[in-house]
């Protein structure tokens, strides 16, 4: 009876180990998604202040074209 008991432990213990080693590699797979996201936002943060540049200057040219204009 004993062996039985420490059988089903055994194999329980083992199903835990198997579960754990699966976490951990699915935890190291996230890790890696989660690097790549943050470097993307980076990166996109990046386009958008150099878009908001262009913008505003485009802007400040258009209003003083548009005072050229008017001063005619």
């Amino acid at each position: 009876m004993e062996i039985a008991a420490f059988s089903r432990l055994e194999a329980k213990i083992e199903e835990l180990i198997s579960r754990l080693q699966a976490l951990g590699a699915e935890n190291e797979a996230l890790k890696a998604r989660l690097n790549d996201k943050d470097a993307e936002v980076a990166e996109l943060n990046e386009l958008l202040k150099t878009q908001d540049a262009e913008r505003q200057e485009v802007r400040g040219r258009i209003e003083s074209l548009v005072q050229k204009l008017e001063s005619l």
